[in-house]
């Protein structure tokens, strides 16, 4: 049953990026311009059957939504903790101790990060061989976005960070201060991958407003 904003006419689909979904080593050899390849790929096929297209991007994903904004490919923007500052704490690594150790169903928290992280565990160490890799150019490509890509930006976008975030730092919202057609909110309850009720509810009602605007 499709949900009540997601009308008849609409067409949805996820995007897997390439070594997510697998194991340790299907995403040591992923790698950064592979991912937006799959999202230009997906955005042109989507540009062939549709009128206006809309993106809902979470973390990594909205550097590549934006650089599909940026090319006017698309009507508008959902980002959900973009990552244009990167700031990793303690529970960025405790969530990945919780997660590895068999512990992640202690915290919510933690919980979320285990469904999120969308890799499943393994013990080799050899197999993370291009982890390293794949964050240097996530860090990269962050910065590009930020200072390169972001004011060419011209659809609307609506942006969600999340005040207990453990890898996205609250002042990546700077980056939108200038941005025509943009609003940020912060939902102060939420981390980078886990959302009460409360927020999800919020979300929802920010994602429903964007909808009425085009």
């Amino acid at each position: 049953m499709l949900h009540p904003l997601v009308q008849q006419t609409v067409e949805t689909e996820y995007i897997v990026l390439e070594g997510h979904g697998g194991n340790a080593l299907d995403f040591s050899r992923a790698s950064m311009k592979r991912w937006k390849a799959q999202v230009h790929d997906a955005v042109a096929a989507f540009s062939d059957r549709c009128d206006r297209i809309v993106i809902i991007g979470h973390s990594m994903g909205c550097l590549f939504a934006l650089e599909q904004a940026a090319k006017g490919r698309v009507a508008a923007l959902f980002l959900m903790n973009p990552p244009l500052r990167i700031r990793p704490t303690l529970g960025a690594l405790r969530n990945a101790f919780d997660v590895a150790m068999g512990l992640s169903h202690s915290r919510p928290v933690a919980s979320a990060a285990r469904k999120a992280y969308g890799i499943s565990l393994d013990f080799n160490p050899f197999h993370y061989y291009g982890w390293p890799g794949r964050y240097i150019e996530l860090w990269r490509e962050a910065r590009r976005i930020r200072e390169e890509v972001v004011s060419e930006v011209k659809c609307p976008v609506k942006v969600i960070l999340s005040g207990l975030d453990e890898v996205v730092s609250l002042s990546s919202a700077d980056a939108f201060i200038n941005l025509p057609n943009s609003a940020v909110k912060v939902l102060e309850e939420s981390s980078h991958y886990y959302y009460p009720d409360c927020d999800r509810e919020r979300i929802i009602t920010q994602f429903a407003d964007l909808l009425k605007e085009l």
